[in-house]
């Protein structure tokens, strides 16, 4: 990866190029000029590092908008004098995501953002690749192709890409104790709410307590077709115990659909409190079923995670939704430091056209892959019907995932 920095901080770009592999080009450019000069000269530059406060004579939005239409590809780092939610807003409506203020991120957390940066594009890379094989798989006589060479030809390019495999055995999954927690995770709209109340639905003979902390898509209670009292009096509930908030949908199912009013300041719990709260609910309920947001912005999410027993992540088999899944596996594992063996895979809306099962199973192979969930008009039936009469072929896929997990 081919970086330059231009941080008016000379002592960035030396540590940069003593304690990483990566290409510093040059010194640290201490004005804006010098950034586009060294940029037009060098196009094949992978990753810029740029102050605010770098002095020229344009305003800082035109220089981002100069340096964008010299390298479209380029990723940058942006480090603002201060908060400032218009230029925030405008970077990120120019693809920028990576941006943080002076004095609120140290060398060493910059070093961890670029590393990131190098992970992602290197999961772009293979996405890419496997485009061009299946592009290539696409072209050549049905009759005349051989599946197993195109998985060689992948496997090779995998190889050099991360040096080696890793092959995740398939032992059979390991619960800590009878009283579980499980949370349902993946990317926005591969339809872990549905999964989530169908899983709760399909569980007989267990107490259990389906909390739905998708705070920007809450729709448990409408699945359920619960309806939720409005914000005060939700709040005037809080205030004695959030005990008083779960409602019950039947005889062997609550719901716990007000999580949105936790993120309220006045009402915020503390993200180490979570735990506390997940341990005092598992004394009443055998099973505990977390609907997850996408996001992975939020500490709540990531205690929620490392204090599940079980992790299901739902995926889907296409390019643009194994890219998105990759990448949100990784902030789990390496920056979040979730356990791989709680994570177990299911490729939801599974449909003919999807990549092939070697690939999946090999782009997987460090998680217990689960199975498939075909693509069910069906679904939105259930959805409209709040769970009523659950297809028999629908509840028996979800008994066999039941089963794996001894529930």
């Amino acid at each position: 990866m081919k970086i330059i920095t231009a941080l008016q901080n000379p002592k960035i770009n030396e540590k940069l190029k003593k304690e990483t592999n990566f290409e510093v080009i040059g010194n640290d450019i201490q004005y804006q000029e010098g950034v586009v000069e060294i940029l037009e000269k060098n196009l094949e530059i992978n990753l810029i590092i740029i102050s605010e406060l770098l002095p020229g004579q344009i305003e800082f939005k035109e220089l981002i908008e100069k340096i964008k239409m010299i390298n479209k590809k380029i990723e940058i780092i942006v480090i603002l004098k201060n908060e400032n939610e218009e230029i925030k807003n405008y970077l990120i409506s120019k693809g920028i995501f990576n941006i943080f203020y002076n004095n609120k991120i140290t060398n060493n957390e910059l070093i961890n953002k670029i590393n990131n940066i190098k992970k992602e594009n290197q999961i772009n890379e293979e996405i890419n690749y496997l485009k061009k094989i299946i592009l290539e798989k696409n072209n050549i006589n049905k009759k005349t192709i051989n599946k197993n060479i195109i998985i060689e030809k992948y496997l090779n390019i995998k190889n050099k890409i991360l040096n080696k495999i890793k092959v995740r055995s398939k032992n059979k999954i390991k619960i800590k104790n009878n009283n579980k927690i499980i949370s349902v995770v993946g990317t926005n709209g591969i339809g872990k709410s549905i999964f989530s109340s169908i899983l709760a639905k399909t569980i007989k003979n267990k107490k259990i307590l389906l909390i739905d902390f998708d705070i920007f898509n809450q729709s448990i209670n409408s699945i359920f077709n619960v309806k939720r009292t409005n914000n005060n009096i939700q709040k005037n509930k809080l205030k004695n115990n959030i005990n008083n908030l779960i409602i019950n949908a039947n005889k062997n199912i609550d719901l716990l659909c007000a999580t949105h009013i936790l993120f309220e300041e006045k009402y915020k719990i503390e993200k180490n409190k979570i735990k506390n709260l997940l341990e005092e609910f598992l004394i009443k309920y055998d099973l505990i079923i977390i609907d997850t947001t996408s996001e992975c912005f939020f500490d709540y999410t990531k205690e929620i995670l490392k204090k599940s027993d079980i992790i299901i992540f739902l995926a889907q088999a296409n390019l643009i939704e194994l890219k998105k899944s990759k990448n949100l596996l990784d902030i789990y594992i390496n920056k979040w430091k979730i356990e791989k063996q709680k994570i177990n895979i299911i490729f939801n809306k599974s449909n003919i056209n999807e990549i092939d099962n070697k690939i999946l199973k090999f782009l997987f192979s460090d998680f217990n892959i689960l199975g498939k969930i075909k693509t069910n008009n069906n679904f939105n039936l259930l959805i409209n019907n709040n769970l009523k009469n659950i297809d028999k072929k629908i509840k028996n896929k979800f008994k066999k995932i039941i089963e794996k997990f001894n529930l």
